[in-house]
């Protein structure tokens, strides 16, 4: 596949400026959580406690990678495709729709691919970026603000069950225009799963490391309680499934 064609099928990029925003959840708000989505206080402890994180410039995908660019990935190197698409090639209905059935090995594997084939340095997001670009400095419960809106993102409390197009949903962008932050699927970012503060010093962004690393923004399976931008979840980074994507991001030079 011509390199060119390769640089089509990208999606856009936002340059996303140095700031300080607040990340996580206050703790005083864990009862509310527990009373709104179930479970206990405990069970979002490790949102806390909502620190300040500085972050130097970077650029961020407006939507998650797409099951036409990782057909060309899979194509070129022979990687096997995910089993969702039924075959070596996804379905021509599906061709914008997120890839799904990627593990976190997968996704940096194709960063390692595209890098080679394009000469730019893609990666995955950190878990700071990532909660960043979903909710801007203000810290957003939501995306789109502190209120729910379930016709703004593709959950289970009013989705079609199944993954869809980034522009299904253009309302639900995040301050920064990135689509997708809540629900469709599950995105991988580069950080290992360890405790707040986040600390990007502390080994978390050792991606040679072993152990569980985060993802972000639940999936269409899930409920809202999974598309809140601070919430967390972690798999092990060989772990492949029907709800898990990515997104890819850039380090800007300074």
């Amino acid at each position: 596949m011509d390199n060119r064609l390769i640089t089509t099928l990208l999606p856009a990029f936002v340059t996303v400026p140095a700031a300080s925003f607040r990340m996580g959840t206050p703790e005083s708000d864990l009862s509310g959580l527990a009373k709104a989505y179930g479970g206990t206080r405990e069970s979002y402890r490790e949102e806390t406690p909502q620190h300040d994180v500085t972050l130097v410039s970077y650029a961020i995908a407006t939507a998650p990678v797409s099951n036409a660019l990782y057909a060309a990935f899979v194509s070129q190197t022979g990687t096997s495709a995910p089993m969702n698409w039924r075959g070596p090639q996804p379905s021509d209905s599906s061709h914008q729709h997120p890839v799904v059935d990627v593990s976190w090995e997968d996704a940096q594997a194709f960063c390692t691919w595209l890098r080679d084939r394009t000469g730019q340095v893609y990666r995955l997001p950190t878990e700071a970026e990532w909660e960043h670009a979903a909710r801007g400095v203000d810290g957003c419960i939501f995306p789109w603000g502190n209120e729910w809106e379930p016709t703004l993102a593709n959950t289970r409390d009013s989705g079609p069950g199944r993954t869809t197009t980034p522009e299904t949903y253009p309302q639900g962008a995040s301050p920064y225009g990135c689509l997708d932050m809540a629900g469709n699927v599950w995105e991988w970012t580069a950080s290992l799963d360890a405790l707040y503060p986040y600390d990007p010093h502390d080994g978390r962004e050792d991606v040679t490391a072993t152990g569980r690393r985060i993802l972000r923004g639940g999936c269409y399976a899930n409920p809202q309680g999974f598309a809140r931008c601070a919430c967390r979840f972690r798999l092990p980074p060989v772990t492949r499934n029907e709800f898990l994507g990515f997104r890819l991001a850039q380090s800007l030079s300074t």
